[in-house]
């Protein structure tokens, strides 16, 4: 008898290895080696003071009973108009569920909508958690591969849309290569679903860190149709250095938010109930609260780039958001038998620098490293990368 194994659900399922590998440089760190570590998705800032203060009133307050698994009344309605203000998203309160981050919220949708014989199409590079969800609800992941020019191929998803396609997963700007789809591509994609069955899934988590001026796009604001089709994600932890707090919202049709409202309610309940009084002063700053920060982020964005475009071989383009790098080090894989993951090894025990390989994010010749480091610590970083690279024969 076997007393410890399995479901059959988890074969094939991985951990996280953005999570390992933080996980495992701060253990480095803590026991006295020196490494710089550009593997986290957060960044170094602080939750804002009023929002911190907000959380504490409120547990002084005696907010720490349950509330309604969707939230309570107020966040959702809070949700409801940052959505409208930010986004020209016109969400009603009902049309909102509040999870813990967003990874819970699209980790439900999966749960709900997504079965034995359904694909999900998800195009390259990816968030290394989409395909893993997909595998745990049943279903079918289907991978879109990249050129290594982030775009979306229209006649691509044309040709893997089918009779099993269930869903679509977006993500702009993209974790791991922070690159934006164009508004052109997005309402070609947009034309393509209508007449369809399938579900969007828009993870637009890194709306708030877009750099140069670009334009971000909602697909839910595209057309009635890709509202109509969408379920759109978006949270507090990248905007609002709140990654530890766990705020994530979903919203589009009632029939789907109810489903994801069940779930949460079989699992965890709903998030702190403190927390979500401390929401809603977080939704209540806008995009001039954190302009100096952005500026700051562009600024270790661009320094990011130089050092790493300064690099004989490697190959990558700029990054219009989020706070990541996706160089292309094909010209140094072969060294390490093609392998990523042998590569971030390398450079971790010679340089003292822990990025994460690309294979986990669609591509096993590239690596992601985050900039929302201190310039310093950052500059140090990228220039031990490069030394330790310059000792590979190509």
């Amino acid at each position: 008898m076997q007393i410890f194994r399995l479901s059959g659900r988890m074969n094939g399922v991985e951990s996280s290895p953005t999570v390992r590998l933080n996980a495992l440089a701060t253990e480095m760190i803590k026991a006295g080696k020196d490494v710089i570590n550009l593997t986290a998705g957060e960044t170094d800032f602080e939750t804002p003071d009023s929002v911190k203060q907000a959380a504490v009133l409120a547990i002084g307050a005696g907010k720490t009973r349950y509330t309604a698994p969707h939230g309570i009344p107020e966040l959702r309605q809070a949700v409801s108009d940052w959505f409208a203000r930010d986004f020209s998203l016109k969400y009603e309160p009902k049309q909102i569920t509040v999870s813990s981050g967003v990874k819970q919220g699209l980790f439900h949708l999966m749960l709900a909508t997504v079965g034995a014989g359904d694909e999900v199409l998800i195009p390259s590079p990816y968030w290394v958690s989409y395909p893993e969800m997909v595998r745990i609800a049943g279903g079918t992941p289907v991978v879109l591969p990249w050129t290594g020019k982030f775009s979306l191929d229209v006649e691509q998803i044309k040709r893997s849309l089918g009779p099993k396609t269930r869903m679509l997963v977006l993500n702009s700007p993209n974790n791991p290569c922070g690159g934006m789809y164009s508004r052109s591509e997005l309402e070609q994609v947009a034309k393509l679903l209508e007449g369809t069955g399938v579900l969007v899934a828009s993870d637009e988590i890194y709306s708030s860190l877009v750099y140069d001026g670009a334009e971000f796009i909602s697909f839910a604001a595209l057309s009635p149709d890709a509202y109509r089709r969408t379920i759109t994600f978006n949270g507090l932890s990248k905007s609002h250095a709140m990654t530890g707090w766990r705020v994530g919202f979903a919203a589009g049709e009632t029939s789907i938010i109810e489903a994801l409202g069940i779930l949460q309610a079989q699992s965890s309940t709903h998030i702190a109930t403190f927390i979500q009084t401390a929401a809603i002063t977080a939704l209540q700053q806008t995009a001039s609260d954190f302009a100096p920060r952005l500026r700051d982020m562009q600024a270790r964005r661009d320094l990011t780039v130089r050092h790493l475009m300064a690099i004989p071989g490697v190959k990558m383009e700029i990054p219009q958001g989020a706070f990541y790098a996706f160089p292309d080090l094909s010209a140094y894989t072969p060294a390490f038998g093609g392998s990523s993951v042998a590569l971030a090894e390398y450079l971790l025990n010679e340089a003292g620098v822990a990025v994460v390989p690309g294979k986990p994010f669609g591509d096993d010749r590239f690596i992601r490293l985050s900039f929302a480091k201190d310039l310093k610590s950052l500059e140090n970083g990228l220039s031990r990368l490069a030394s330790a690279l310059a000792k590979v024969k190509r």
